[in-house]
């Protein structure tokens, strides 16, 4: 919910730094996660461009004295068990279907909502037939600006009401 919010806030963290950052507030508690989410918000604020704010939100996450400010805000900031990697752990599944789909952060999170419990093989056919689903509503829709939303409607509806 904390990505969500930040990426309302138009605080655009691109798929490297989304995993981190979801990595790292897995391992933390309540308080420690909406005090993280403020900082990135701040580092967002008062970067002059993104790339910065993004290499300062990434700082945050895997500098060891950045880490080590963030200790003496946050007492319960846990120590990381294993170096953050710059590659978001994405499902295969998701994988695929951002591959070949116009997806947007609401579009993961339906997703993974929808398929993430399922056996790897089943969420997989199923991500192969959304790609279907969605190219075939998006080809017939003869306005190019409205083609990502015609696939999008069509494909969640699919995996919503008509999954066979």
């Amino acid at each position: 919910m904390l990505l969500a919010a930040l990426s309302d806030a138009g605080r655009h963290l691109g798929h490297d730094l989304v995993g981190q950052v979801r990595a790292r507030l897995m391992m933390m508690d309540r308080q420690s996660r909406a005090e993280l989410a403020a900082a990135i918000d701040d580092a967002f604020e008062v970067a002059p461009d993104l790339t910065s704010a993004r290499q300062q939100a990434r700082r945050m996450l895997t500098n060891a004295s950045a880490r080590q400010a963030a200790m003496a805000v946050w007492p319960a900031y846990p120590e990381p068990e294993e170096s953050a990697s710059n590659v978001e752990h994405m499902a295969p599944w998701l994988a695929l279907i951002d591959q070949h789909c116009a997806l947007v952060p609401d579009d993961h999170r339906y997703l993974i909502h929808h398929l993430s419990g399922l056996p790897a093989t089943e969420a997989m056919r199923l991500a192969h037939r959304y790609v279907v689903a969605w190219t075939n509503a998006a080809s017939t829709e003869p306005s190019p600006h409205r083609q990502a939303n015609a696939g999008r409607r069509a494909a969640n509806r699919w995996i919503r009401e008509g999954r066979p």
